[in-house]
């Protein structure tokens, strides 16, 4: 037996109104009822009972009796549900042919989008101390052959284990770190202690009498740089991150001569 409960609910799925449903589900019950009968029995508000009845017979869900007083009767749900179904699929299928002229019309659209590129795509401002230290760690952590640093003061130091734990992966799978720390630095025991700490480590070190700025090219690929505010000075750096082969070749060539004119550490 049909679930009496769900009968309104399921008629609504179909596509009839609220009202349409109670309707129609009453009139089932009946033989024949007169739009003041039907409005109460299926609680359809009076005034509203007579569109209703306009909106099932259009539909072909109910038919008019003759004689004098006008009476309504419904059509087998058989057919009223295949009538109800039939319109559903026409409705579909008119939603499934707009659909495929909106991909179609969106489709170019889309594919000039994605060959469309912001042309400063690869370069990334990095801004403050803690968002600079947490990218340098992170593009460290991905190296795979070679990261060439320049230090200079304030340095950036990693904590115990982060800095350590990636030049000895890199160097034991045939990798290289080096790095040109400013002199200066070997005035501070601190900063001598995270040397040493690196270098044993694996990390091979020079120090200069000064570099220009703080660098850091992983991979031939990455770039990184702390450049100081020409005119606001040594307080004021931006750090860029680029991701260019050309330009992290051409700071590479600049790293050598560094390195080439550094002396070892001891």
């Amino acid at each position: 037996m049909a679930d009496l409960e769900n009968l309104p609910q399921q008629f609504v799925d179909l596509g009839l109104t609220g009202y349409e449903a109670r309707a129609y589900l009453a009139l089932l019950a009946r033989d024949r009822y007169t739009a003041a009968q039907l409005a109460r029995e299926s609680g359809v508000p009076r005034q509203r009972i007579y569109d209703v009845l306009a909106a099932l017979t259009e539909r072909g869900l109910v038919r008019l009796l003759p004689g004098g007083t006008t009476r309504y009767t419904a059509v087998d749900p058989a057919a009223a549900v295949e009538r109800l179904m039939a319109a559903r699929r026409a409705e579909l299928d008119r939603l499934e042919e707009a659909t495929a002229r909106l991909v179609e019309s969106l489709a170019p659209v889309w594919s000039c989008g994605r060959q469309e590129s912001d042309p400063l795509d690869y370069v990334e401002v990095l801004r403050g101390h803690e968002v600079l230290a947490e990218r340098i760690e992170e593009i460290q952590a991905g190296a795979r052959r070679e990261i060439l640093a320049v230090a200079k003061l304030p340095y950036l130091i990693d904590d115990d284990t982060t800095g350590t734990t990636t030049i000895r992966r890199l160097t034991r799978s045939g990798g290289r770190v080096r790095c040109v720390y400013e002199r200066a630095a070997l005035d501070d025991p601190g900063l001598v202690a995270d040397i040493r700490r690196y270098t044993a480590a694996g990390e091979e070190a020079r120090v200069a009498a000064g570099v220009p700025m703080r660098m850091w090219i992983v991979d031939g690929v990455r770039v990184v740089m702390s450049l100081r505010d020409p005119v606001a000075g040594s307080d004021s750096t931006t750090n860029v991150l680029i991701e260019h082969p050309s330009l992290a070749q051409c700071l590479g060539y600049a790293f050598e001569t560094i390195w080439a004119g550094a002396d070892p550490v001891e």
